[in-house]
């Protein structure tokens, strides 16, 4: 007993700070309607206030840690329901798109503020207590396990004594029936986030000098709390108290039994096999927000004309065939793009067709580089192991595919994330990926004059024709039945199935081909460079969710959006030499976020800049250009008749 309860203690002040944090996620969640995916950085600028006013000003830790928590939750708190109420009823996949670029954009100012390396935290809380069967449980563990059940049992009967907290609960139901009451729905919910920032940025303060400030790493332990949320359902809050506990034991004696190698993996992975776990086993209908149909991203843009298209398409391919004597010695980065390519195009095909979210799809491209590196390094042939490493990732998108069978939304993205950070925990290290050293390199393409192995032009060849032939791949799925099939997937999964069509091997199949792609780029990936564990970590599947996301800001064009994902994502950052990983993440997570808005309100926006161009139409047509007769009206409406104006504005008002 005496060697367990060490472990027991820890686990139980650690899961009572995930208990904490998962209270306030579960409050914004059902009061909202928005799953945050930000919340652990909130949690990590949290950490980094404190540590700024108690470190390095010298601030007491009462008066800092009260500061810190209050600023979040008066300031952060309502600008993160003004963003989130800005999404209106855009579909949830926009909601994960912006919450996303905020998890990017938060954690990137802290990388430039602060620095990526990690800083030692100093424990400000006594670290001296009593002993129980020669265990110390220190005054510190004792004051954080009391902090956050103050907490709980604080929201608990703020919830059910007071009239706002009666409000909250009552407008997760019915908002329009709140409004009724006196109450505006848009103050519930800010209060709301006050109370769910306040609890992360607490969390974050008290995990701190555990783990030191590094910012991903808090975000990411932060994150952990999802297991909690996930055995709360995503509505219980006392429930989510005693999963965000289990998650913390779970783990903790985990880290006690689980010794021996790959066993070892397994600790940092508990809470999102529990998240796992029960999404896949718990019925759909208990969780909040099933019945909502999945549709795509954002609104399709119009066709290009087909001779457009041709000419577009020609011209560049004969660009991209002249790029080795264009670009000189940055030719790698040309390269790397074609890999980026394959790996957009099968997160753009999963995305803008049926309208499913994937946050796993940098692990596929780990499972097609390292497979990759393992075929050619035992002598299989250049093109033939690229083809299995494609086909090694399908049975890997068929087991993600069983998720998606049950639900859409932030449920199966939860699930795909907790995927990949399962598998860079656990499956990375071993031999069958990357091995303890954690990196693969795969040889090149060897066949008669092509001489990819010494000749970066022959490579880049090698690596172009890939990407054309993925391209062409995507544009021939699109345009098939198939293509047609996803599309109604997106839009009415019911019909499909009273036509008498297998919706879930629609499913199944979408997943299957969106692995292959994603497998192909990484498998041209490791035949670049010696590639790592830390280049496909879990983070870098939210950062091409977010660029692609940028990207639809013009609509949801399958191949442009794949190419400009490709440019941003890969050629923009090897020319700015500033642009470096830390900025990246910064720039994407706020233009992610902007995107996000954009497209949520496009429609309120078209119609904004109808209505401004019908009013200026009278003014210019006035003016000095009208007088020298070269005015034409910039909108169709303004070249009405005024009450012809009055009758359309009265319509659309």
């Amino acid at each position: 007993m005496s060697s367990v309860l060490p472990f027991l203690i820890t686990g139980l002040v650690t899961g009572s700070l995930y208990a904490l944090a998962g209270l306030g996620l579960v409050l914004t969640y059902r009061t909202s309607g928005v799953f945050n995916f930000g919340h652990g950085a909130i949690a990590a600028g949290g950490a980094f206030c404190f540590y700024t006013l108690h470190t390095t000003h010298g601030m007491p830790w009462p008066p800092a840690m009260v500061l810190t928590v209050a600023a979040f939750a008066l300031v952060g708190g309502p600008l993160l329901e003004l963003l989130t109420r800005s999404l209106g009823a855009a579909p949830a996949a926009i909601g994960v798109i912006v919450t996303v670029g905020l998890f990017l954009a938060v954690t990137g100012v802290l990388n430039q503020i602060y620095g990526a390396t990690i800083r030692q935290a100093d424990q400000f809380l006594p670290e001296d207590g009593p002993a129980v069967s020669g265990v110390v449980i220190s005054y510190g563990q004792m004051i954080t396990a009391g902090i956050a059940l103050a907490g709980a049992v604080g929201l608990f009967l703020f919830l059910r004594t007071s009239r706002l907290g009666v409000a909250m609960r009552a407008v997760v139901d019915n908002p329009s029936l709140v409004g009724l009451t006196g109450q505006t729905p848009a103050r519930v919910r800010r209060v709301a986030w006050m109370i769910g920032s306040g609890f992360a940025a607490l969390s974050g303060i008290l995990l701190a000098p555990v783990l030191g400030l590094d910012a991903t790493l808090l975000t990411l332990l932060v994150v952990q709390a999802f297991g909690g949320c996930a055995i709360g359902l995503f509505k219980s809050l006392p429930m989510t108290y005693v999963g965000g506990l289990v998650v913390g034991v779970a783990a903790a004696l985990a880290t006690r039994f689980l010794t021996s190698f790959p066993l070892n993996q397994i600790p940092p992975a508990v809470p999102f096999l529990i998240l796992m776990a029960v999404l896949l086993v718990v019925p759909v209908r208990m969780l909040p927000g099933t019945r909502t149909l999945p549709q795509p991203l954002a609104s399709a843009a119009r066709p290009l004309n087909p001779r457009m298209s041709a000419g577009l398409g020609i011209a560049g391919l004969v660009f991209l065939l002249l790029v080795p004597a264009l670009v000189g010695s940055r030719l790698p980065v040309w390269i790397d793009a074609m890999s980026s390519v394959c790996l957009f195009g099968s997160l753009a095909l999963l995305i803008w067709t049926s309208g499913q979210m994937s946050l796993c799809q940098i692990t596929f491209a780990a499972l097609g580089a390292t497979t990759m590196a393992h075929l050619t390094g035992n002598g299989v042939p250049w093109v033939l192991a690229l083809l299995l490493a494609g086909l090694f990732t399908v049975p890997i998108g068929a087991i993600i595919a069983i998720p998606a069978i049950r639900f859409s939304g932030i449920y199966l993205a939860l699930v795909t994330f907790g995927f990949g950070v399962f598998m860079r925990y656990v499956v990375y290290p071993t031999s069958w990926m990357f091995g303890q050293d954690l990196s693969a390199s795969a040889e090149r393409m060897q066949v008669g004059p092509i001489e990819a192995q010494t000749s970066e032009k022959w490579h880049y060849y090698v690596a172009l024709t890939v990407a054309v032939l993925t391209v062409a791949a995507l544009v021939a799925v699109n345009r098939s039945r198939f293509g047609r099939l996803l599309r109604g997937l997106a839009e009415s999964p019911t019909m499909l199935g009273t036509l008498g069509l297998d919706v879930n091997v629609t499913r199944l199949l979408l997943f299957c081909v969106s692995a292959f792609f994603a497998g192909v780029g990484g498998a041209l990936m490791s035949s670049q460079y010696t590639v790592s564990a830390t280049s496909f970590n879990p983070i870098q599947s939210l950062l091409l969710v977010a660029v692609l996301g940028i990207c639809a800001i013009a609509g949801t064009r399958l191949i442009l959006t794949t190419v400009l994902a490709a440019v941003f994502f890969s050629i923009v950052p090897g020319y700015a030499t500033s642009f470096d990983a830390e900025a990246q993440t910064l720039v994407f997570g706020v233009l992610a976020v902007v995107a996000g808005l954009t497209i949520a309100n496009r429609d309120r926006l078209s119609a904004w800049l109808r209505r401004e161009a019908a009013e200026r139409a009278p003014r210019v047509s006035h003016g000095p250009a009208a007088a020298r007769g070269n005015w034409t009206p910039p909108w169709p409406s303004a070249a009405r008749s005024s009450q012809e104006r009055e009758l359309v504005g009265g319509r659309r008002s």
